[in-house]
C-alpha cells in the first residue's frame, strides 16, 4: 500500500486495535462466503488508520482474497477518476482486456465534442463510472476481491462517485471495500460514503485514542523495557495518539535522551518538554545528508505519481546515483516501499518538506516535470497536473496544447479548460500556434457543460476573423451549445448564417442545412422542417455525405411518424440507421438507433425493438451523456407496454442511476415508475416520483418527446385520487394545445381511448367523436395492432358496441398490450352487463382481473370490481387476487434467467452480454432476487437454483 503505517506492529499484532481488526476480519470472512461488505475506518491523523488497513489487507490476503489497494494524496489539481483507476491498476495492465476496455472509456474518445452536462463539471460522467463498476464486477467473477483505500479525504470526487456505487452493490458481490479517512472539513462526499448505511452490509469503525494500558504497552515495546514515571508523564501529553508516541520515542532515542533509571526503567531527564507532533515527525530529517534532503524536497513537490525514472529526469541525475540516495531515505524511515512510485511514510513529512521549498522553485519543478513527462509521451492529464501548478513558458504551453488539447478535453475537460484559458492569457495572438486556442477553449467549455460560455467564446472567435478552416468548427460549436441549452432558434439562425458564409465549404453548407431542419423540427415547425430536410436529402445524396443525409432522414422519419405513422416512416428511419457509422459522430448514430427503436416500440414491433436496443447497449454505455438514460427509458417503455412491469422498474432504476446528470430524462423515467405505482396502489410513491424532478423550461432536447409521460402519470394520479375532472381537463388541453413545441394531436394519439372515456362520462359527446376520429386516422395510417386497438376501443365506447370492443381486445392481445386489453375487457363487460348478458360480462371481468393481478395492478382490480359490481356482476373465479411478492414464484421471467446465470458463476457484465441488457439493469435484478428470496449473497442464489435443478424443479 502506498504510504506506511503510523502505528508500530509487534510480532504481527497492532497494540490497542484488536477489536477493529477482528471486525474487519469478519467482513473478509463474509466476503469469502459470497456476501460482500463495506467497512470504513475513521479517525484523526496518527491514530493508526493506515496501520489498521495494512494489517487487515495482509490478513485478507492470507485468507484468500485478492487485494487491490490505493492511497490518495492531496494533489492541487486532481484528475477525475485518478484515484480509483490507479487502485484498479488500469494503466498498469494494458494486456488485460477487461482493464483495456475500461481504459478506453476513461479516455473518452467517443465523447469528444459532445455538450457536457452541468453536473459533469467534476468529471464524474456516467459512462466512465459504468465502465469502472463493470470492471470491478468482472474482477469479482474471478474470485472474492478486496479494495483497501487509504486517505479517502484526498480522493477526487469522480472516484468517490464510483465508490458510492460499489458500496451500494457490495451485498450482491464477493467484494470487500475498506476505506479510511480523516474527518476533515470539505470531505462531505466521503463522509456520506462512510456514514450512510444504504444496506446492512456496512460497518463504521471510529478509532479512539489508545487507552492507558495500551500506551504503557507501546512504550515498553518501543523502549525495550518499562517506561519510567517522567517518560510516562511526557507520553500522556500525546493523548493516546500512537504516531505521536512513536515519533516521540524515536526522536528521544536519536538524541540519546532516554536513560536507564535506578529501577531499570527507561526514563528521561527532568525538565524535558513534549515537542509538537509535526516537529517530532520531521525530526529524523535532521540526520539526512543535504543531497538526500534535496531529492526528498523534489519528491514532495512532484507528488504521489512520481516514479524514480521521472525524478531522475527532473533532477537531471543518473538513475544509479539516485537509487543510492533513495535507499538512504527509505532506511531512515522517511520513504516507504510503494512499488514503482515514491511514497512518504507519513503525509506530515511530505507537507513539511513541501512547505520548505519556496513557491517559485516549486513552480519551476512542476514545469520541469511537465516537460519531462511530455517528452516521454506520458498521458496528457499527468502533464496537465504539473502545468497547472507550474509556470510554463507560453511557447511550450501552446505547443503542447496543440497536440494534446483534444485528448485532454476528452479525459479531463475541466483541466483542459483551465490550461487553455491560461494559454490564451499568456500567449501572443500574433504567434502561429495561438490561432487554434479559441477553438480548443470553446470545445473545452462545451465538454465541461458551460454551454452559454462555449457559445459566447465561439461567437467571439468568429467575430475576429478566425484562421481558415476554423470558421466552420466554431459555427458548429455555437449551434451545438445553443441547441443543447434549449435555444434551437439561435442554433437555427447560426446554421442559416453558416449556409450564407463564403468561408464555409460546400459540403458543410449541406450539413448545416440538414441540421437547420432538426432545429425547425424542435421548434415545432414541421412543415418547414420537412421541406428543408427534403432539399438537404437530395443534395446530400448527390454529395454522398452520410452526416447530412442522416440528419435529413431523421427529420423526415420523425415528421412522418408523427403525422402518418406508417411503413414509410419506419423505412426512412431504417435508411438513416443503415448509413455507415464511421461517416458520422458516434452520438449521431446512437440517436438514430434509439429513435428507430422507439418507432418499433410504438408500432409493437417488439422483436425489432429488442434487436435495435441490444445493438446500442454497449455504445450507449461507452458514450454516456443523454444516451444511457435514453436507452434505459426505451427499454422501460418496451417492458411496460408488453406487461413486464418489474423489468420496466429495473430499467427505470438503472436509468436513474445514470440519469441524474440529465434531469429531463430522469423526469421521464420517474414518470414511468409513477404510472406503475398508481396502478399498483402506491400513490405516495407516485407523488414522490412526480415531485422529484420539476419540468425544464424551453426543453427541446430529446426528452421533450417524452414530456407526455409526466402528463399521463399526473392525470392517472388525479383519477386515482378521485379527481377525474382535473385529469380530463389536463389531457384535453394537452391534446388540443400541444406539449411544448410539439402538437398534441400528433404525439398524444395513444390517449384517445382515455379521452373518449372521460369525455363520455361528462357528456362531452362532440369531443369524444373528435378524439375517436383522431384515433381512426392514426390507425388507418399505421395499420399497427395497438393503433387499431385504440381505434376500435374509441368507437366501441362511443357507440357502446361490445363487438368493436372485442375486436380491440384481440388487437391489444396480439400486439401485445395486456393493460390496454384488460381495460377494454372491463369496458366490454360493463356494456354487456347493461344489456343483460351477465355470464359474458363475468367472463370478461375474470380475464381483466387475471391480467391486473399478474401485473400487480391492485388499483385497477378495485376499479374494475367496483364498476362491474354497480351493474350486478361479480368475479366468477376465486383465485388469489394479488400477485406473489416473495419466494421463487415472485421472480419474473427475466429474474429467473439472471438467477440461472448467477448459478453458472457469471458476472453482471457477462449476464448483461448474454441477455442483451445493461449491466446496471442486471445489478438491479440481482438485488430484487436477493430481496424476494430473503437471501444475502449470490452464493445462496446459486445454491437455490442448483437445489431446484437437482430436485427436478425447473428454475423457469
Amino acid at each position: 500500500m502506498a504510504g506506511g503505517g503510523c502505528m508500530t506492529s509487534f510480532e504481527g499484532r497492532l497494540l490497542g486495535r484488536a477489536a477493529e481488526l477482528a471486525r474487519l476480519s469478519r467482513l473478509a470472512e463474509s466476503t469469502l462466503a459470497g456476501e460482500g461488505q463495506a467497512g470504513f475506518v475513521v479517525g484523526e491523523a496518527g491514530l493508526g488508520k493506515t496501520a489498521v488497513l495494512e494489517q487487515a489487507a495482509a490478513d485478507a490476503r492470507r485468507m484468500g482474497l485478492r487485494v487491490l489497494h490505493g492511497r490518495a494524496q492531496s494533489p492541487a489539481q486532481p484528475c477525475p477518476f485518478a484515484f480509483i483507476s490507479s487502485c484498479l491498476r488500469i494503466e498498469e495492465s494494458p494486456s488485460d482486456d477487461r482493464r483495456a476496455r475500461a481504459a478506453e472509456v476513461l479516455r473518452g474518445d467517443a465523447r469528444y465534442g459532445l455538450p457536457g452536462a452541468r453536473s459533469e463539471a467534476a468529471g464524474a460522467d456516467a459512462a466512465t463510472i459504468e465502465a469502472l463498476v463493470g470492471l470491478v464486477e468482472d474482477l469479482c467473477a474471478q474470485g472474492p476481491l478486496a479494495l483497501f483505500l487509504d486517505d479517502l479525504q484526498w480522493a477526487d470526487s469522480a472516484s468517490v462517485a464510483v465508490l458510492h456505487k460499489l458500496v451500494r452493490s457490495v451485498h450482491q458481490l464477493p467484494l470487500l471495500v475498506v476505506g479510511a479517512h480523516r474527518p476533515l472539513p470539505g470531505a462531505g462526499d466521503v463522509d456520506r460514503l462512510s456514514r450512510n448505511r444504504i444496506t446492512g452490509n456496512h460497518t463504521l469503525l471510529e478509532l479512539a485514542p489508545l487507552d492507558a494500558q495500551a500506551v504503557a504497552a507501546l512504550l515498553t515495546e518501543l523502549c525495550g523495557r518499562e517506561a519510567g514515571p517522567r517518560l510516562r508523564r511526557m507520553a500522556e501529553g500525546a493523548a493516546g495518539n500512537p504516531l505521536y508516541i512513536r515519533e516521540l520515542i524515536a526522536a528521544l532515542q536519536r538524541e540519546h535522551a532516554i536513560e536507564t533509571g535506578d529501577d531499570s526503567t527507561a526514563d528521561i531527564a527532568a525538565g524535558c518538554s513534549l515537542p509538537p507532533l509535526t516537529a517530532l515527525v520531521t525530526h529524523r530529517l535532521r540526520y539526512l545528508r543535504e543531497d538526500v534532503l534535496q531529492m526528498l524536497r523534489i519528491v514532495s513537490v512532484l507528488g504521489a505519481s512520481c516514479t524514480t525514472a521521472e525524478l531522475a529526469a527532473v533532477a537531471d541525475i543518473p538513475i544509479r546515483d539516485l537509487l543510492t540516495i533513495m535507499a538512504e531515505a527509505e532506511a531512515s524511515g522517511v520513504l516507504t516501499d510503494s512499488g514503482p512510485f515514491l511514497g512518504f511514510r507519513h503525509e506530515m513529512i511530505r507537507h513539511a518538506l513541501h512547505d520548505a521549498v519556496p513557491g517559485p522553485l516549486r513552480a519551476m519543478l512542476h514545469t520541469r516535470a511537465a516537460q519531462c513527462l511530455a517528452e516521454s509521451g506520458a498521458a496528457p492529464e499527468r502533464v496537465a497536473e504539473h502545468l497547472l501548478n507550474g509556470v510554463p513558458s507560453p511557447d511550450f504551453l501552446i505547443t503542447w496544447l496543440e497536440g494534446a488539447a483534444a485528448r485532454l478535453t476528452t479525459r479531463a475537460p475541466a483541466m483542459a479548460l483551465r490550461l487553455v484559458t491560461r494559454a490564451l492569457e499568456l500567449g501572443d495572438p500574433t504567434d502561429a500556434g495561438y490561432g487554434n486556442l479559441p477553438l480548443h477553449h470553446a470545445i473545452a467549455q462545451l465538454s465541461s457543460g458551460h454551454l452559454a460560455e462555449a457559445e459566447e467564446s465561439a461567437r467571439s472567435a468568429l467575430a475576429k476573423a478566425p484562421q481558415p478552416g476554423l470558421e466552420c468548427l466554431l459555427r458548429w460549436i455555437v449551434i451545438q451549445a445553443a441547441f443543447a441549452r434549449g435555444r434551437p432558434d439561435l442554433a437555427l439562425a447560426e446554421a442559416r448564417a453558416g449556409c450564407r458564409s463564403p468561408g464555409i465549404p460546400a459540403i458543410e453548407r449541406v450539413r448545416l442545412q440538414a441540421f437547420s431542419a432538426v432545429c425547425l423540427f424542435a421548434l415545432g415547425d414541421l412543415t418547414e422542417a420537412g421541406a428543408v430536410a427534403s432539399r438537404a436529402r437530395s443534395v446530400a445524396d448527390e454529395a454522398d455525405d452520410g452526416f447530412a443525409l442522416a440528419s435529413a432522414l431523421h427529420v423526415l422519419a420523425a415528421k412522418r411518424f408523427l403525422e402518418t405513422p406508417d411503413a414509410e416512416a419506419v423505412e426512412l428511419a431504417r435508411q438513416a440507421t443503415r448509413l455507415t457509422p464511421d461517416t458520422m459522430h458516434p452520438a449521431q448514430w446512437l440517436g438514430l438507433q434509439l429513435s428507430l427503436g422507439n418507432c418499433y416500440i410504438d408500432l409493437d414491433l417488439g422483436q425489432e425493438a429488442r434487436q435495435t436496443l441490444a445493438a446500442v447497449r454497449r455504445p450507449a454505455e461507452r458514450t454516456g451523456g443523454v444516451f444511457l438514460p435514453w436507452y434505459h427509458l426505451s427499454c422501460a417503455l418496451l417492458a411496460f407496454h408488453s406487461g413486464h412491469w418489474d423489468d420496466a422498474l429495473a430499467e427505470v432504476a438503472a436509468g436513474l442511476d445514470h440519469g441524474g446528470q440529465v434531469a429531463s430524462m430522469s423526469r421521464a423515467l420517474r414518470a414511468v415508475a409513477a404510472v406503475i405505482a398508481v396502478h399498483r396502489g402506491r400513490r405516495p410513491d407516485a407523488e414522490a416520483h412526480l415531485k422529484a424532478t420539476p419540468p425544464e423550461s424551453d426543453n427541446v432536447t430529446v426528452a421533450a418527446f417524452y414530456e407526455y409521460l409526466p402528463l399521463c402519470a399526473g392525470a392517472l394520479l388525479d383519477e386515482a385520487q378521485g379527481d377525474a375532472e382535473r385529469a380530463y381537463v389536463r389531457l384535453a388541453e394537452a391534446f388540443d394545445e400541444g406539449i411544448g413545441h410539439l402538437p398534441g394531436r400528433l404525439i398524444l394519439g395513444f390517449l384517445t381511448p382515455d379521452l373518449v372515456r372521460l369525455a363520455l362520462t361528462r357528456g362531452h359527446h362532440e369531443n369524444a367523436r373528435r378524439y375517436a376520429a383522431a384515433a381512426q386516422q392514426r390507425a388507418e395510417h399505421s395499420g399497427g395492432l395497438y393503433h387499431l386497438g385504440d381505434a376500435y376501443r374509441c368507437q366501441g365506447l362511443l357507440n357502446e358496441d361490445p363487438d368493436l370492443l372485442m375486436e380491440a381486445i384481440r388487437c391489444y392481445r396480439n400486439a401485445p398490450r395486456p393493460l390496454n386489453a384488460a381495460h377494454t375487457c372491463t369496458d366490454a363487460a360493463e356494456i354487456l352487463a347493461r344489456r343483460g348478458r351477465q355470464d359474458e360480462a363475468r367472463l370478461l371481468l375474470d380475464q381483466a382481473l387475471d391480467t391486473y393481478t399478474r401485473l400487480g395492478a391492485v388499483w385497477d382490480v378495485a376499479q374494475a370490481t367496483s364498476r362491474l359490481r354497480a351493474v350486478a356482476v361479480r368475479r366468477g373465479s376465486h383465485r388469489a387476487r394479488t400477485g406473489v411478492r416473495d419466494g421463487w414464484r415472485a421472480l419474473t421471467h427475466t429474474e429467473r434467467l439472471v438467477a440461472e446465470h448467477v448459478a453458472e458463476g457469471c458476472s453482471n457484465p457477462e449476464i448483461a452480454a448474454r441477455l442483451s441488457i445493461a449491466r446496471s439493469t442486471v445489478s438491479t435484478h440481482v438485488s430484487s432476487i436477493l430481496r424476494k428470496l430473503a437471501m444475502t449473497s449470490r452464493v445462496e442464489i446459486a445454491a437455490e437454483v442448483t437445489r431446484r435443478q437437482n430436485s427436478g424443479q425447473s428454475p423457469m
